[in-house]
């Protein structure tokens, strides 16, 4: 017989499996909870979640269909489908650290492992519960965006000494409403008394922000050096250090953040999104193809996922596949732009999706000059429409790299133009601005596209044009920094040429440079033995 006493708070479990369900509702029975919902489906807890207000979600990772828990309760979140008084556990059988790093990110009440006994499962519902009812004016406050409500309610509790066990929630909450207001001088002064107190993390956090929003970047750098060293921080000083970075142009170590970022919790779509923006900036085309992978296969059923996921994802496959010089590595990627294309038009090209289809063209004109029919491609390409404005300003620049890829320059640069106007006039993402920026300058230098510079300096070179040669093997190097045939015509064009085509320390920091590619790339047999006889000529000229 259940003696426990009855509780009325409004409990939802999540969870697909009938057995998982059935043991959670007789445990929550067993604790005494009477008001419980039940949903095996994400959409019908999506519904529930419009539809009531609940004390306590229980939301389980592991859904056979549609969107998982994590997506779930990222919507949740994120649409605001619940108050802040709801508290959340998250429980998962997958218990792997960038799926833990994701949900944590997310900032649920409690993570829970499975599997775990009823004793367990009490004690975190009952400290949740508690702890919520505890500080409900306080979220009401919050909910309501009453800043001065919320700072009274904190005070008020921050008061009682009976409610010592909740001060560093309570703080914390403080920072969080200091900072929303943006008087950051103010909040600097409580993040520095909090610190020294204690070295709260959440602490050095909000400090660094406001260093940030004060324009003092010198502070802000040494703060997160010491939260690097923090598990619970790492990931908000790496996102910091990569905004830091980007600022100040050093966009090969924004980059690197980033990817350490991404590695730790790669669920985080914006994250991925920024990733993919500076790996485009750094001619990294793999990483540029990972990151858009990423995205399509974190994003799927997911609140995120749209028809521009796999129109980018094709994108990144061609950039990629441009950049390569191995044929069946090329082939993988070309195949992985016809599947993406192919979803584009199976899912969504509709009445409704009309102006995806002049972005699926260009992809197709793209990947016909991936396959050397450059004559189609150019047809294709000069048989669309001028853009009278731009919808997507995606598919305008897939649109101004292909017209000049095909060696329709003028058409290109007249479309960067226009794209760059656009940005400026709806203040686009400075990632962004910064590509375009790139992008413009880059092509309006070269008169050919990526491959052909590279073949066409090869001629020059036969030819004994070298500075000529050098001029076009170190522009296709710039913008194909990780192609090793590039970087071993380079070397070459250096070491072989009967005058200087640079300055000596620019020689010897491309020398470097090509070499440490070229020796840890696999190179072709024909290249491989080409390195190794210059190697050995330029060493013995230097014995």
């Amino acid at each position: 017989m259940n003696t426990a006493p009855r509780r009325d708070e409004r409990i939802l479990v999540i969870d697909d499996q009938s057995l998982a369900q059935g043991f959670l509702r007789f445990a929550l029975e067993q604790l005494g909870y009477q008001n419980i919902f039940l949903a095996e489906r994400a959409n019908v807890a999506l519904n529930l979640c419009r539809d009531n207000q609940f004390d306590l979600i229980i939301c389980a990772h592991n859904q056979q269909q549609g969107k998982d828990g994590f997506q779930l309760y990222e919507e949740i979140k994120a649409k605001g489908l619940q108050q802040l008084s709801c508290a959340i556990i998250f429980i998962s059988a997958e218990t792997d650290p960038s799926l833990v790093h994701s949900v944590i990110e997310l900032q649920p009440d409690e993570f829970l492992a499975k599997p775990f006994v009823i004793k367990d499962l009490q004690l975190r519902i009952e400290r949740v519960l508690r702890r919520k009812q505890q500080l409900r004016e306080v979220y009401q406050a919050l909910d309501a965006k009453d800043d001065q409500k919320a700072l009274a309610a904190i005070d008020l509790q921050l008061a009682d000494a009976q409610q010592h066990k909740l001060f560093p929630l309570l703080l914390r909450l403080k920072g969080d409403v200091l900072l929303s207001q943006s008087d950051y001088s103010i909040a600097e002064k409580f993040f520095s008394a909090m610190l020294n107190i204690q070295p709260f993390s959440w602490a050095r956090m909000g400090l660094v922000r406001c260093h940030l929003a004060q324009g003092k970047e010198q502070q802000a750098f040494t703060e997160l050096e010491a939260l690097l060293e923090r598990s619970e921080s790492r990931l908000f000083a790496l996102d910091l250090l990569a905004e830091l970075e980007f600022k100040q142009q050093h966009f090969q170590q924004a980059q690197q953040h980033l990817l350490e970022a991404a590695e730790l919790a790669p669920r985080n779509m914006f994250r991925q999104q920024k990733l993919l923006q500076l790996s485009r900036i750094n001619h990294d085309y793999e990483n540029q193809y990972r990151a858009a992978r990423d995205m399509v296969k974190y994003a799927r059923y997911s609140m995120y996922e749209q028809p521009d996921l796999y129109l980018t994802l094709a994108r990144a496959s061609i950039d990629f596949a441009l950049s390569v010089d191995d044929e069946e590595q090329s082939s993988r990627l070309n195949r992985q732009a016809a599947v993406s294309l192919s979803t584009v038009q199976r899912q969504y090209t509709n009445g409704s999706h009309g102006a995806l289809e002049s972005q699926q063209q260009v992809l197709q004109a793209r990947l016909l000059y991936l396959q050397d029919h450059k004559d189609k491609a150019q047809a294709m390409l000069s048989a669309l429409q001028p853009l009278q404005k731009i919808d997507s300003v995606e598919g305008a620049l897939d649109r101004a790299k292909a017209l000049h890829e095909v060696g329709l320059s003028q058409a290109s640069a007249e479309l960067f133009s226009q794209i760059s106007d656009h940005c400026q006039r709806q203040l686009a993402d400075p990632l962004f601005n910064a590509y375009i920026q790139q992008e413009q300058q880059e092509r309006l230098a070269m008169r050919l596209g990526p491959r052909e510079l590279n073949n066409n300096a090869v001629t020059l070179y036969k030819h004994g044009n070298w500075q000529e040669a050098f001029d076009a093997f170190k522009l296709a190097y710039k913008v194909m920094p990780k192609n090793a045939g590039i970087a071993l015509n380079l070397w070459q064009t250096l070491l072989t040429s009967p005058r200087p085509l640079c300055a000596p320390s620019s020689k010897q920091q491309l020398l470097n440079q090509c070499q440490q590619l070229i020796e840890t790339s696999n190179l072709k047999p024909e290249q491989l033995q080409r390195y190794q006889q210059l190697k050995q000529k330029h060493l013995n000229q230097h014995a």
